[in-house]
């Protein structure tokens, strides 16, 4: 299973294909490097003035080898995919055969999955946190409601804004957990921005729209490797030149590009410093997760993702998704006393 992540960052490199190794030449020093193909899962182009073979594109798309192409802004602005080829044509009938029932159902499960990863990144701030994982138990179950919710005052709120206050919709939880949600992840790290922002092109925003492109496109192989059809999604507008379904897929994935976002910059490294962040964003798919009981890298993750969505897309049944969590760590952190 191909796993690594290639990362092109030096001026003046030309890239080719040598017996079935990607080859990297360095034109200023004449140093050369190969990597074997097989084992390359995404190539990051974040330089100018690099050259690559027709021969290595060629090949590339063979293996499901993506290319992401950076501007000089370090955004990603282009993405190779292998021309659609069907691998599983039961897939494709069933893809443009869901019920909105199913599709509903499946949304539902990556939402409450999304809001849960996104209270183990507050995990030592337990009032957010403690907020954020009650919006997602509403979110999972609609028929419940939250402890202590009709006692919340609500004379001085708009006919409008108490509906949504109480809406178990996805949409309506989701919404409701990303105020809370990003107000509080800007202020935790002293940024000047203070909103999510995407394709503001400069600092916590701008890195976190080149770590989610990275996420995006690992999920864009799979699907690709599976027979998918990426533009048909399940909740993200079907529209031409979108990839609805890999934006479907990929929503409980974000909150672990911000959760390294926040240890990169805990760590002293600069906002908006694309250079030291490309490499550290990529690398999420090397990294180490649990999935049911089981350590895989976070490549391998996406993949079991995508394969335990085919499974329920092929038998139209509101089966579980391997989503990988982020580690909730807020009840051994009480334990410990340190909140």
């Amino acid at each position: 299973m191909s796993y690594r992540i290639v990362h092109l960052i030096k001026p003046n490199l030309r890239v080719r294909l040598r017996l079935d190794q990607l080859q990297i030449i360095d034109k200023e020093t004449g140093e050369v490097r190969s990597i074997p193909l097989a084992d390359v899962a995404v190539v990051i182009a974040a330089t100018h003035e690099m050259s690559i073979s027709a021969s290595a594109l060629r090949r590339m798309a063979e293996l499901n080898v993506l290319l992401l192409v950076c501007n000089e802004h370090f955004e990603p602005c282009s993405l190779t995919l292998p021309y659609y080829r069907a691998t599983n044509t039961d897939v494709l009938r069933r893809q443009t055969t869901c019920s909105l029932e199913w599709k509903e159902n499946i949304w539902r499960r990556l939402v409450t999955a999304k809001i849960r990863n996104q209270a183990a990144v507050f995990h030592s701030n337990p009032k957010v946190h403690d907020l954020l994982r009650h919006i997602a138990d509403l979110c999972e179950h609609p028929s419940a409601k939250l402890a202590g919710m009709e006692k919340t005052p609500l004379d001085q709120v708009t006919p409008t804004r108490r509906a949504g206050l109480h809406s178990d919709t996805p949409s309506a939880c989701e919404a409701r957990a990303a105020r809370h949600y990003w107000r509080h992840f800007f202020h935790g790290l002293s940024s000047t921005e203070w909103k999510r922002e995407p394709g503001s092109r400069s600092g916590v925003n701008g890195m976190l729209d080149y770590a989610y492109a990275v996420l995006r496109t690992a999920v864009l192989r799979s699907l690709a490797a599976h027979g998918f059809i990426a533009a048909l999604g399940l909740h993200h507008a079907d529209r031409e030149g979108s990839f609805a379904l890999a934006d479907d897929l990929m929503e409980p994935l974000r909150p672990w590009a911000d959760k390294i976002l926040r240890e990169h910059l805990e760590a002293g490294n600069g906002e908006g410093d694309m250079k030291a962040w490309i490499p550290a964003a990529a690398n999420l798919l090397a990294r180490e997760v649990r999935i049911q009981k089981s350590s895989v890298r976070f490549l391998h993750a996406i993949d079991l993702l995508v394969q335990s969505f085919q499974r329920a897309i092929l038998e139209q049944a509101d089966l579980p998704l391997k989503i990988p969590i982020i580690p909730d760590d807020a009840a051994a952190v009480r334990l410990d006393g340190r909140l």
